[in-house]
């Protein structure tokens, strides 16, 4: 089975540049047919978010695309440890882009990406439902590999019901009454608007209020938020709105936004990526309410799932959320 491997830092100055080589031409035609093959898939993923990881924060790795007819391997490699483009602090989850779904023959695959200047293999943020964790597990593996599995975080999901009622009806009582008693709060004090914004021509606003609130929500995501991660989620959220696979969400109070949240959308799933809320209007629980609203509307819209993605923060449980663990594999040859 012929495997390939191209340099990604390579390719990647031709596709920035739009100015492609029969060869990129058709590489990138196999990305995006991988992209759309595969099975468990999420927009991490996806050609344009390893793009612009490698841009902002791949200058101390070698970036290595291997692949056959079955599997493409997007990966990074730096002190003789390969692994999956990106980072914990800003990819939920990871996978292997693969047209085999029985991952027949993964091992062999494995081998090859063994045959780089390699000395391990670090596969973080792995899904408990994919495939690819499933074969990671599988004991036959283990006889060719030395393989160490461990608990990374939970993603807590929501599926999607038919209604607004029969979702209110799935929480338990307590939530129930919260909801409902805020929601009623909100419209009896004060004049507010919720929605979603996916158009280029909201961007400067999606911007805006997107990096003022995050900043204002802890010193923790003013922390995190510094100017290259600024500059990474710039061009993150530019480019999904492009590909018409981005919602902003907002609630606003008196015309002014005081929660919001980025999302990406794929394959009728919601995958909620980042948000923000201004302290000073937490009395009317308005990061919170921002998610009731966000969900409320993905039901309406015939979404499946809204995942609330890495992290177990309390509110994600008192929307219904329901845990998917995530875990770290560590793989070395025997």
């Amino acid at each position: 089975m012929q495997y390939t491997l191209v340099n990604l830092q390579t390719f990647l100055k031709g596709y920035s540049k739009l100015k492609f080589l029969d060869f990129e031409n058709k590489l990138i035609n196999t990305w995006n047919d991988f992209e759309e093959n595969t099975t468990h898939i999420t927009p991490f993923d996806q050609l344009s978010w390893k793009k612009n990881w490698i841009e902002h924060f791949g200058n101390d790795y070698q970036g290595e695309l291997i692949f056959n007819d079955n599997f493409f391997a997007p990966i990074k490699i730096k002190n003789k440890i390969a692994s999956f483009i990106g980072s914990k602090d800003l990819v939920d989850y990871n996978n292997f882009l693969s047209n085999d779904d029985s991952y027949s023959s993964f091992d062999l695959f494995l081998q090859e990406v063994f045959k780089l200047d390699i000395n391990s293999l670090i596969l973080d943020s792995i899904s408990e439902d994919s495939l690819l964790f499933n074969v990671l597990s599988d004991k036959s593996l283990k006889s060719k590999f030395n393989i160490l599995i461990e608990e990374e975080d939970v993603a807590p999901f929501l599926i999607l019901p038919e209604s607004w009622d029969e979702y209110l009806m799935s929480l338990n009582k307590k939530r129930r009454h919260e909801i409902k008693r805020k929601i009623r709060r909100l419209e009896e004090n004060v004049d507010f608007s919720s929605g979603d914004l996916d158009s280029i021509s909201d961007k400067d606003e999606i911007l805006e209020d997107f990096f003022r609130l995050h900043k204002l929500s802890s010193e923790e995501k003013k922390t995190f938020m510094n100017k290259k991660r600024e500059e990474f989620f710039t061009d993150l959220i530019l480019d999904y709105i492009n590909k018409e696979s981005l919602l902003y969400s907002y609630l606003k109070i008196s015309n002014k936004t005081v929660a919001c949240s980025i999302s990406f959308t794929m394959n009728n799933n919601r995958y909620l990526y980042n948000s923000g809320f201004d302290p000073e209007y937490i009395k009317h629980s308005s990061g919170l309410l921002n998610h009731v609203f966000a969900i409320k509307r993905s039901i309406e819209n015939k979404f499946n799932i809204f995942d609330f993605m890495r992290g177990n923060e309390r509110y994600k449980y008192d929307l219904g959320g329901v845990d998917k663990k995530v875990f770290s594999i560590h793989l070395e040859k025997k």
